[in-house]
């Protein structure tokens, strides 16, 4: 059962729009209601002018410079900012000690398939190029961000780029073919099997859907770094992270996976407050850690 604070979470949901423009104004609407706390530090991060340029750095005060986790933020690359996830990004660096990276990718319809996966290669590039090590790198995502994760290893092992020491994947986006067995499920209000129908469209223009870097469920894992994936068992894209997760073991991709019951989409970064986000920004540290030795 979900706690009261899910619950409370939940309710407070509203019908997700159709159209780009009522999305875009929901998720602002939804964010602003996020407060930040005071001990909460951001700045612009210029990131070589890459992306959307609206990328920040998060971080809590005793969070090491050279330990940095990039963050993919998800809205199903049609909706979101950097300064949304800035709660979420602000926690999980007192958590872990790392510095953050809210990493802003240019966003379709104006920028289809594959301009968030070149933009997020390369931001990950970027801080490369600063002299951040790729040992003290953790990329991060969720939702849609959840499969940048997964297609930025994918594109830099391919390209001959030095791999991060990590991953995690909150509620991944896995498949926008949207053919999960859990696609149906009518128990959770921030994604509908309409809205993520329209998002996947509007992202991939002419691209197949079962392009590897699109849908990362059909990617070719080989070779990955370590990863750390969270899913709410209420989230309609739950299976495409049970499917995952099989896919990463046929690889011999080491996966820790943790579902939460009565949990909904992304509900570590949405519902940080709640005991089930409380309990994930934990896992999602220690993890993190771990891999940093």
């Amino acid at each position: 059962m979900p706690s009261k604070e899910m619950e409370a979470v939940i309710a407070s949901l509203t019908d997700f729009p159709l159209d780009v423009a009522g999305q875009r104004d929901h998720y602002r609407k939804v964010w602003n209601s996020v407060p930040v706390d005071p001990d909460i530090h951001a700045k612009p991060a210029a990131c070589g002018h890459i992306g959307s340029g609206d990328s920040e750095w998060v971080w809590s005060d005793h969070a090491d410079p050279e330990r940095v986790f990039i963050y993919f933020h998800g809205g199903g690359y049609v909706c979101g900012d950097p300064w949304m996830w800035r709660q979420f990004n602000g926690l999980l660096s007192k958590a872990s000690g790392f510095y953050g990276l809210g990493f802003g990718y240019r966003l379709a319809p104006e920028h289809p398939f594959p301009a968030a996966i070149e933009d997020s290669l390369q931001g990950y590039q970027w801080l490369l190029d600063t002299g951040i090590k790729p040992s003290n790198i953790i990329l991060v995502g969720d939702s849609a961000g959840g499969g940048l994760v997964l297609s930025v290893m994918m594109a830099a092992r391919d390209r001959g780029v030095p791999l991060p020491a990590g991953g995690i994947a909150l509620s991944p986006w896995t498949d926008l073919e949207l053919s999960g067995e859990t696609i149906t499920l009518k128990t959770d209000p921030l994604t509908t099997v309409e809205s993520a129908t329209g998002m996947a469209k509007r992202f991939l223009g002419e691209a197949d859907a079962r392009n590897p870097l699109a849908s990362v469920l059909y990617g070719d894992f080989s070779g990955l770094p370590p990863l750390h994936l969270e899913a709410g068992e209420n989230d309609l894209l739950f299976s495409d992270s049970t499917r995952l997760v099989r896919r990463l073991e046929d690889y011999a991709v080491p996966v820790d996976f943790h579902a939460t019951p009565g949990a909904i989409h992304s509900f570590p970064a949405l519902a940080s407050a709640t005991p089930e986000g409380q309990a994930a920004i934990a896992r999602m540290a220690a993890f993190m850690r771990t891999r940093l030795g």
